[in-house]
């Protein structure tokens, strides 16, 4: 007579990791090369499983609905903050790389919430020929799509932090500051 097994999951579902977490910080005794660490429990992967799971869960909500992804709302916000910038400008201030800005900017090109701009630069220094730059500004349209995500996505983004007390608020963002300073280039920008 066979015995039916039941088929392991290859992967754990988002509703059963944090309990699937340890109850005790596995970084309080990492050990002295970080051997005691598993890999679900290195901080990185930590990090992007909890970004990836509020931009599928929270951030997808409130931008669905208006028909635009999460890279076209970041150079969205970015152009509504700053106005007009050069291409270079928005790969440095989106943390994307250079493809996904430049294939993200034709979408929202395409739907006419940017303008894009192709200006002649100064000669450079490693050469004398004259050539084109593109610079980025938000369109009225795209500024007034802008002001419309912006309360929803403020509101959204409340009931993130009404998560946390104001004690872990404070520690959070500490941290997260104490760690962007330690990483001041993405590695394709250095």
């Amino acid at each position: 007579m066979a015995t039916s097994r039941k088929k392991k999951p290859r992967f754990l579902p988002a509703t059963h990791q944090a309990e699937a977490l340890p109850l005790t910080c596995p970084w309080l005794e990492p050990g002295e090369q970080g051997e005691n660490l598993e890999i679900q429990d290195f901080p990185t992967f930590l990090i992007l499983r909890l970004a990836n799971l509020t931009k599928g869960h929270l951030t997808r909500r409130y931008l669905d609905p208006f028909g635009i992804s999460l890279p076209e709302w970041r150079l969205l916000a970015l152009m509504a903050r700053y106005g007009t910038l050069p291409f270079s400008d928005v790969t440095a201030g989106s943390s994307m790389d250079k493809g996904q800005v430049s294939r993200t900017l034709q979408s929202i090109h395409r739907k006419e919430l940017v303008k894009l701009t192709s200006v002649t630069a100064v000669a450079r220094v490693r050469g004398s020929a004259m050539s084109p730059r593109v610079e980025v500004s938000i369109s009225p349209k795209g500024r007034a799509l802008f002001q419309k995500i912006l309360p929803i996505a403020r509101g959204h983004q409340l009931e993130l932090l009404n998560l946390l007390s104001v004690e872990e608020r404070t520690v959070f963002h500490a941290v997260a500051r104490r760690l962007l300073t330690q990483f001041p280039t993405a590695p394709d920008e250095a």
